[in-house]
């Protein structure tokens, strides 16, 4: 059996730090962005990322954890800065972590109208890649008077939550607006209960936000088992406004999580035929500042590889299992463009050929979106990208012709892990950078086994990463990997084609390989095509993703440096279609502006 089976991903609170009298649950990673350390406990008993985690995994008890601390230990408040960098955090590891949802209990500011901040780029890019962000509406509500929700709950890539009673109503200082509230969840009285068995109740929408949080955790885990892929933020959305109670404000709605979960589960998973698509994109580039143009493939947003171009024009081509009979969007997404000492980087785009058939940049079926890929700012096709963009293959049907069903293959891994702060070593198990599984290792050896498909034939990179190093109190957290299985094929960590790439899976700072994996890392396995024959048979493959159970992408990352360059002197770059906010200095969390509810926690009377 898979250790990787019913596992609802990974969820990111950041806030201000945890205690160890609250529940923390499989705590996967922990960073502090305002102590610079990876140690996120905080002497303060009741604080306040504390409580939102455990309202979590009170809902979501199957979720892991990772905690990123942006405040001081007293939870005073959080600089932008320090918030802007825990979710570059997550847009970089969201992958690697298998993240489902971020939730964002911190207030600021009253907003009436859609609004961009600092962060806009990274909730951006985290919706693309189907990880929910929730934030909270606020707590500064005036009785309804005056309709708006704080800063970061008005982005548009984010689902904004404003605090209900739980019975239909608002408590008087809830921030809420009918344009911008997403959902409502109950933020009143919210029974929360510590490790010693004393039970609080909490109020604000910072307790109302870990509610929806869970629900979408619950929800992608179930989405992810009948489909094969993740909820987008406007999918989930849908379900939850049809399954929702009313209220008795015209325009708002209560979540109601089993109902939601038991729509999806009236959905009977279909068995898709599956396409093994070669996509080869002929490119060159010019480059600026010494730095060569770099693009992303995706197919329908979802990251399928990545490549650096020179001067020279080159074929970079990427394999991946599609929906077969089906078009699909083949996106070359230039993310660089740049203007450095009079030099313009640029991206030239020859050719995109999908499965065989060859596409021009100029085509009828291709077009350009220029800046964000939103569907806005969208030209003809071309060749030379000026501006950092996407260049969109609508690519028809039959370029995705049903394909045999690839081999299966069994990968046991076999390990120990030494714990520290009462919490043990995480692994997830990766195969060409696709997440297959995950587990956690004890003291005591113990054969973790995964099942995927794979393409036959073909050699395969098979990836141990460990997830969660860190030192607690003197006890150092390591992993140690005794032998990989492949089909049946052992091998030794120390084998002459394992190698352990330290830090980010990115090919930097690679070693031979080695038992202890003293630091979070990857050993990477350079597994033979003999140990993926081919399969008997024929048939549908009934997962819509071939290299990963839940539907994720890749995660190799492309991290680009921010602030280095001069803008471009390009002219007609998109303007932002929403009000920008004012950067403010610190952005307090929701329980401190309870400005017209003072008192958010306190124990609950027992009789």
């Amino acid at each position: 059996m898979s250790n990787s089976s019913a596992s609802a991903g990974n969820v990111v609170v950041i806030d201000s730090g945890l205690s160890s009298a609250w529940n923390t649950g499989r705590l996967v990673y922990q960073h502090d962005f305002y102590g610079n350390d990876n140690d996120v406990m905080v002497a303060n008993a009741n604080t306040h990322g504390a409580l939102v985690t455990a309202e979590i995994l009170e809902n979501a008890p199957d979720v892991g954890i990772i905690a990123l601390k942006v405040m001081p230990d007293d939870g005073s408040g959080a600089s932008e800065a320090n918030i802007e960098k825990a979710l570059q955090w997550v847009v970089a590891n969201a992958d690697a972590y298998n993240i489902t949802a971020v939730n964002l209990s911190l207030g600021g500011g009253a907003q009436t109208t859609a609004a961009t901040t600092s962060i806009s780029d990274e909730l951006a890019a985290l919706a693309a890649k189907r990880v929910l962000t929730v934030a909270a509406a606020g707590n500064s509500g005036d009785g309804g008077v005056s309709q708006s929700v704080s800063s970061y709950s008005a982005d548009v890539n984010q689902i904004c939550v404003s605090a209900s009673t739980g019975d239909g109503a608002f408590p008087s200082w809830a921030q809420r607006s009918p344009s911008l509230t997403d959902v409502c969840a109950d933020g009143t009285d919210v029974r929360i209960t510590n490790l010693s068995g004393v039970t609080y109740t909490a109020n604000g929408s910072s307790f109302a936000a870990p509610a929806v949080t869970a629900a979408v955790a619950k929800a992608q885990q179930a989405w992810v088992e009948q489909t094969g892929t993740r909820l987008t933020q406007d999918e989930f959305l849908d379900l939850a406004r049809s399954t929702g109670k009313a209220m008795g404000t015209a325009g708002y709605f209560e979540l109601d999580t089993d109902a939601l979960l038991a729509k999806i589960a009236q959905s009977a998973p279909v068995s898709t035929a599956q396409s093994a698509t070669t996509i080869t994109v002929n490119a060159s580039g010019a480059p600026a500042g010494g730095v060569n143009a770099h693009f992303k493939l995706l197919v329908d947003g979802k990251t399928v590889g990545q490549a650096t171009v020179d001067s020279a024009a080159k074929d970079y081509s990427f394999t991946t299992n599609l929906t077969a009979d089906q078009a699909h969007k083949v996106q070359v997404q230039y993310d660089n463009d740049g203007f450095v000492n009079g030099q313009d980087r640029n991206l030239f785009v020859n050719k995109v050929t999908i499965n065989g058939t060859a596409h021009s940049p100029t085509a009828a079926n291709v077009t350009y979106d220029k800046g964000a890929l939103d569907g806005k700012d969208v030209v003809k096709g071309q060749s030379s990208m000026w501006w950092g963009g996407t260049l969109v293959v609508d690519a028809p049907a039959k370029d995705f012709p049903v394909q045999t069903a690839p081999a299966n293959t069994t990968i046991t891994v076999n390990a120990s892990g030494a714990a520290a702060g009462g919490v043990n070593a995480h692994f997830n198990l990766l195969v060409d950078g696709h997440k297959v599984g995950e587990g956690v290792a004890g003291t005591a050896a113990k054969d973790f086994t995964f099942a995927t498909n794979l393409t036959a034939d073909q050699a395969h990179k098979v990836q141990v990463q460990y997830d969660n190093d860190a030192v607690v109190n003197g006890q150092d957290r390591s992993l140690f990997v005794n032998k990989v299985t492949i089909n049946g094929h052992a091998v030794a960590p120390t084998a002459s084609n394992v190698t352990y790439d330290k830090g980010a899976l990115d090919g930097k700072d690679v070693v031979k390989g080695q038992t202890g994996l003293w630091w979070s890392g990857t050993l990477v396995v350079d597994a033979d095509k003999s140990w993926f024959p081919s399969a008997t048979g024929t048939g549908a493959v009934a997962s819509a993703l071939s290299h990963s159970t839940d539907g994720q992408d890749t995660v190799w990352q492309h991290l680009v440096a921010q602030g280095l360059e001069a803008a471009p002197s390009h002219g007609d770059h998109a303007a932002s279609l929403y009000e920008a906010v004012p950067s403010m200095d610190a952005y307090a969390h929701a329980a401190a502006l309870a400005e017209h509810h003072p008192d958010p926690l306190h124990p609950l009377d027992v009789v």
